[in-house]
């Protein structure tokens, strides 16, 4: 009986272990619960982080007209390890038409080889084939609660290499275009 309870005393001891390791490594999944925007919602939503949001009101011409604004990412996602990057809010008539983080990469594109935007999305959307070298090019969608979800990494004039992450819904993705 009594090796019988150690045995049952050594697996739990390992399952702890390694469910603590687990948690450690995907704390930036925990930190940053990007599909909890409210795509649609109102912009006061998220002018905690932001600061007040201020839409071209007198162009009644163009209702849907799109105003941007960013901010640094750990001001969004506290503590989420995503590196140098930045947080663009849509809006479109007061409505939150999505967000896009973009890694904001120097000459030799240090922060994309880190690979840590990257890692957040694998960790909470799900796997991209082939995509594990940090010189990969290419971008994978989801669909996931009524939300669309796009990462993406290309390169500009061969050498400086975009990559983001896009959230939204069919009804507002079409507003997330940069010009």
């Amino acid at each position: 009986m009594n090796k019988i309870l150690k045995k049952i005393m050594q697996i739990l001891k390992i399952a702890s272990i390694s469910l603590l390791f687990l948690l450690a490594l995907n704390k930036a999944s925990f930190a940053c619960d990007l599909l909890s925007i409210n795509i649609g919602g109102n912009k006061s939503e998220i002018e905690k982080y932001f600061g007040p949001i201020e839409t071209d009101e007198e162009n009644v011409e163009e209702p849907n007209d799109v105003t941007t604004v960013s901010t640094e990412i750990d001001r969004f996602c506290p503590n989420s390890n995503l590196g140098d990057s930045s947080i663009r809010a849509f809006i479109v008539n007061d409505k939150i038409a999505g967000i896009i983080i973009e890694v904001l990469n120097g000459t030799n594109n240090e922060e994309s080889k880190k690979q840590l935007l990257y890692n957040y999305v694998i960790s909470n959307y799900g796997k991209i084939e082939n995509s594990s070298r940090p010189d990969w090019t290419g971008y994978k969608a989801w669909k996931i609660g009524g939300k669309e979800i796009i990462y993406g990494k290309w390169y500009y004039r061969k050498k400086f290499l975009i990559e983001e992450l896009q959230i939204s819904n069919a009804e507002y993705k079409g507003y997330l275009v940069i010009e």
